[in-house]
């Protein structure tokens, strides 16, 4: 099943390098400010009431995600074929992999507090460094040459993206920098809210592009299908105007630069704040909690109308 049938809705560090990858660009493989947006339409959303209505974010109401999400399982046997690539000596085994350390404030910022935490956060360094996210770039331009960008993955909330499924090494090198680096990352970040912070799962990812010429230039405001979402930016700032993630609590657009990456719980009403000239890059992610289906519906609906 391709994960382009899925979905109910769509979500959406310039080195000093604060966070050294043990997995840069040898994992790749090459192969071939201020914008618009409907101001209004977000301030209408604003004035809304408790809902019914829920969005599902767990295996047990999705049963899709049992599947999308194991494309995105590191596994011993992609173990061997790191080891065989000589990016390491001695040994690789899935306990081996040294997982990055995170402290808030240092670290990150972290916005819109709830309970005994916060459920926004935007990283100061960059997690990704440069020539990564270039090869994701590179990558999914290639494939989109060849299959062209998807349009039509995310119901009333579409992007113009591709599925990393179709990008493989992009595949590969992320199931390795969410062992190391993304799921360390949210378990600091919003550990005092789950469970068990070791059940987070990746169930979705894309490259979205956004290009204020002769494309998609913003995303209208959603809340997505699933506990947590993430995006990281893949191309500088500078490349393009406006642009960031629109946040309804704050009512004001977050900013990243290349490399960093902001995170929310997903049941934020929050959108893609327009950009009016370049192209923008990033990588979106929406993440479950594993095994938790009550508590995780229970903390969406929570967490919905703040």
């Amino acid at each position: 099943m391709r994960i382009s049938r899925l979905w109910l809705a769509c979500g959406i560090l310039q080195p000093s390098f604060g966070f050294h990858s043990q997995f840069p660009h040898p994992l790749f493989e090459r192969i071939q400010h201020e914008g618009s947006f409907p101001m209004a339409n977000c301030q209408r959303r604003q004035q809304r009431t408790h809902s019914t209505t829920t969005l599902w974010v767990s295996e047990l109401h999705v049963p899709a995600y049992a599947e999308s999400k194991l494309p995105f399982i590191l596994t011993e046997e992609d173990m061997e074929q790191l080891q065989q690539s000589n990016i390491h000596g001695g040994q690789l085994t899935l306990q081996r992999l040294q997982e990055q350390t995170y402290t808030a404030n240092s670290d990150y910022e972290s916005l819109i507090p709830y309970q005994d935490g916060f459920l926004l956060h935007k990283t100061k360094v960059p997690i990704f460094n440069a020539h990564e996210c270039q090869q994701i770039i590179d990558e999914a331009e290639f494939i989109a040459s060849q299959i062209e960008w998807t349009r039509n993955r995310h119901g009333n909330y579409p992007t113009t993206d591709l599925p990393l499924v179709e990008l493989p090494q992009t595949l590969k090198f992320l199931k390795v920098a969410l062992v190391q680096r993304i799921y360390p990352l949210l378990r600091s970040q919003f550990g005092m809210f789950l469970p068990d912070p070791n059940k987070l799962r990746l169930a979705d990812g894309f490259v979205v592009k956004y290009d204020a010429d002769q494309g998609q230039k913003e995303l209208k405001p959603h809340r997505d299908g699933s506990v947590l979402s993430f995006n990281i930016a893949l191309n500088p700032a500078s490349e393009f105007e406006g642009g960031g993630t629109w946040f309804a609590s704050l009512d004001a657009a977050v900013k990243i630069d290349q490399g960093e990456i902001v995170s929310h719980s997903s049941a934020l009403l929050h959108g893609g704040h327009g950009i009016t000239s370049g192209k923008r890059y990033i990588l979106v992610g929406f993440v479950i909690l594993e095994e938790y289906a009550p508590f995780s519906m229970r903390f969406y609906n929570q967490v919905r109308n703040l």
